[in-house]
């Protein structure tokens, strides 16, 4: 599938742990026109194309698409199937992505905000989440009301500005609680930060009710991006290499 412009990122993830290893499919992508938007439409399923046909608002509409368009390019790259169509990316009845497929038990983690997508595909033996949001100063209110004091304090050291720390804080927590299969239906203080290691162009969160996982954040351009995964696991994964992609478009 050809999107207009130079907009979709697809990276095979490493999941390497003591006693065995898996691999996870990320998929990241950017729709700067009306067109790629249109273009998804074709290689819906069935089930997907009937839903889609309820949606009444653009807004709405487009986001179905691009998270849809995310989910099945990162699943198909796992499970090899070549036909996108035969991918369906249902909903359970906490409206998580559900992935129909008779090729693995694979499951996937759905993000988007405004014009920018992204998900991962992972099996289910190795559980893991994303979450990506814009990171925007009129929200401030809204996420400090999310934070601890003591939370607050390590932002502040933090190579971003205040308000992407904040956003950061939030993606982490956000991208758990898909973990966890609860959304924001939990009170988001069950998902503190336990501590907080920079590296060169990353920040690693562990969690202090959820010790055997962490979660990997960084930006990408005007996002924050945090992907959540078991604390054992060795992830082959480079967030710079993704940063550099998007750098122009972004």
């Amino acid at each position: 599938m050809k999107i207009k412009s130079r907009s979709v990122y697809m990276d095979e993830l490493n999941l390497v742990r003591s006693e065995n290893s898996f691999k996870a499919s990320l998929c990241c992508c950017y729709f700067s026109h009306k067109i790629d938007y249109e273009k998804v439409i074709p290689y819906l399923h069935d089930q997907e194309r009937s839903y889609y046909n309820t949606l009444k608002f653009k807004k709405r509409a487009r986001s179905y698409l691009i998270g849809r368009f995310v989910a099945k390019q990162a699943v198909s790259a796992l499970n090899s199937e070549e036909n996108l169509t035969n991918v369906l990316i249902g909903s359970g009845i906490f409206n998580q992505p559900i992935v129909v497929s008779n090729r693995q038990n694979i499951k996937v983690s759905i993000t988007h905000s405004e014009d920018f997508g992204a998900a991962l595909a992972f099996p289910e033996a190795h559980p893991m989440g994303i979450d990506l949001e814009i990171i925007n100063s009129q929200q401030r209110e809204a996420l400090e009301g999310q934070v601890t004091e003591w939370e607050k304090q390590q932002i502040i050291s933090l190579p971003f500005a205040y308000d992407a720390g904040l956003t950061l804080l939030w993606t982490a927590k956000e991208a758990l609680s898909k973990v966890m299969k609860t959304g924001l239906m939990t009170p988001f203080h069950v998902f503190s930060i336990a501590s907080m290691e920079r590296s060169k162009h990353f920040i690693m969160c562990y969690f202090e009710n959820f010790p055997q996982y962490k979660a990997l954040c960084f930006p990408i351009g005007k996002y924050m991006c945090a992907i959540v995964y078991p604390l054992k696991t060795e992830l082959g994964f480079n967030p710079y290499e993704l940063v550099q992609y998007f750098s122009i478009i972004l």
